[in-house]
This record gives C-alpha cells, structure tokens and sequence, in this order.
C-alpha cells in the first residue's frame, strides 16, 4: 500500500499487522470528490491504522495531518514513518480511543473516520460519529468508510453530504447539522463536494 499522489506519491506505508486499509479504488474515488478541499485543510484521521487517509491527505496539501489510533504499536510506526518522511513536521501521530477517553482538539477541516466494520453495526456507531462530528470546522468534512450495507446512524447534529459505494465498501461524508445533500449515488459533475467545500 502506497501514497497515491501529491509530494510523497508511492512512498509505502506503514501497514500494522492485521490491518484492512481503504482499498486503491476507494481511496482514488474518494480523494477525486475532495480535489480541491485538502489543500491547507487541518486534517484527523482517527482509527488511521496505515494513515492510508490522512497520509495521502499530508502529500496532496493538506496543512496538518493527526493521525489516532489506539495501538500502541501502530503509533509507534506512524511516528516512525513521519520521522523519515515528513521533513516539514506537518503529522502527528498519537494513541487515542475514537469512543472514549480525550481526543486532539479541533477544529479540524476534513475527518477521516476509518474503524473495524464491526463498530458500525451497533449503538457505537452513532458514538464515534457524533464525537469526530464535535471536532469539526463549522465548514468542515467528515469522511467515514464503513460496510457498503451497513446504514448511516441518523441525528440531527449532522448530516449526510454524499454516500458512494466502492465494491463491498462505501465512503459516506458528512457535514454540521441540517438537512441531507444527497443519496446513494457518485457525485455528477458540478455537485457541492466534487470540487470545492460545501456549504
């Protein structure tokens, strides 16, 4: 698994055992829809395994890049890699639990937001979402990957941008509150996230 584009493109990552990072196609569709949007974003990428998200996120443009997970083991090999990479100390890496306990303050501009399937299928879901959703920029962006099958926990706190599924995966993005964008469908050209942010 490599860094697909941008100032660090086909640097490997660094790919903790038992790791599933977001596959090359999902990752290539998601990053088209965010053209335009990571270019001096302050970037989370909580459960960053790999940092497949926000590492890809650093080398397009992206201002800053936090990168959570709660291995310690998986930290310790994202700091690695930002100590050889990442010569303008723009990552951080650091352990943390995306359904309790502290996390980095925001506001942040885009979130990825990447955990085990599994934690999409109960009342956790609704949980993780709800606390990267209070991190966001009042303008920003929350990209979760989850089961192409697996719903969306609804609330009014945020709402649903665009859902695209990619094989048996999908990337759902999310913004502050109000009223769903958009459905079940690849965005089409001219739409709100295909380019620049949304509003």
């Amino acid at each position: 698994m490599r860094i697909q584009a941008g100032r660090l493109k086909g640097r490997a990552l660094p790919v903790p055992r038992g790791a599933r990072p977001a596959s090359g196609r999902l990752k290539t569709s998601l990053f088209s829809v965010l053209a335009g949007y990571i270019d001096g974003a302050r970037v989370l990428d909580l459960c960053a395994g790999a940092g497949a998200l926000g590492l890809e996120a650093l080398s397009r443009g992206a201002a800053s890049v936090v990168l959570v997970d709660r291995e310690p083991r998986t930290v310790k090999g994202l700091r690695a890699w930002l100590a050889e990479a990442d010569r303008e100390g723009r990552g951080d890496a650091r352990r943390g639990d995306v359904l309790r306990g502290p996390l980095p303050p925001g506001p942040f501009d885009l979130i990825f937001l990447d955990p085990p399937f599994v934690l999409w299928e109960g009342s956790e879901a609704a949980t993780m979402v709800g606390r990267a959703v209070s991190l966001l920029a009042p303008e920003g962006l929350l990209a979760c990957k989850l089961p192409a099958k697996s719903p969306l926990p609804e609330d009014p706190r945020w709402r649903l941008v665009r859902h695209t599924a990619v094989a048996s995966a999908a990337y759902a993005l999310l913004a502050i509150g109000g009223e769903t964008d958009a459905g079940d469908k690849e965005p089409g050209p001219g739409s709100s996230a295909a380019g620049d942010r949304p509003n």
